[in-house]
């Protein structure tokens, strides 16, 4: 499976390529009253709101407290018939990358509740280890219309379903 790589906070992570529409480099996020800590804000791309999320957040490992005017985000697709779309605030895109199901494992048992919700499973690739992004599980609790997701975003681990 191509997978694409990104970094968060010092930490290799990567999602299924097919599941991206784009990266976006310095995109203003405006941020939205009484949002919830994971939901960074809103941004327009090309005349559709985006709702942008931090992966610290959702992983609980810290606090996004202070945005730049302008972040990278990836954006994902959205289901066919939703008009609900959503990005992940990232520090620095990566590359492209094979990555083998068969040797993906499930998130470590000593992983916390919050990454075994955000994580599908572990990967390595070229002597690195990348954390693999369950999207289905956070467009399922962050996104209003998501019946129509049909992607495998699991790479062999848990389904968190």
């Amino acid at each position: 499976m191509r997978g694409l790589n990104f970094l968060v906070s010092g930490e290799l992570y990567a999602v299924d390529v097919t599941l991206v529409e784009s990266v976006a480099r310095k995109l203003t996020v405006t941020p939205v009253p009484s949002a919830p800590n994971e939901v960074v804000g809103i941004a327009n791309l090309k005349g559709r709101v985006i709702t942008i999320l931090s992966l610290d957040e959702l992983l609980g490992v810290k606090e996004t407290s202070y945005i730049r005017d302008t972040v990278n985000v990836i954006i994902f697709k959205s289901g066919s018939g939703s008009e609900d779309q959503m990005g992940l605030l990232i520090d620095r895109p990566g590359n492209l990358i094979d990555i083998d199901e068969k040797s993906t494992r499930p998130p470590p048992l000593t992983a916390g509740k919050e990454e075994g919700f955000c994580i599908s499973g572990i990967a390595e690739v070229d002597d690195k280890i990348y954390r693999i992004i369950n999207l289905d599980s956070i467009k399922k609790k962050y996104m209003t219309n998501t019946e129509n997701i049909t992607a495998n975003t699991s790479f062999g681990g848990n389904n968190n379903d």
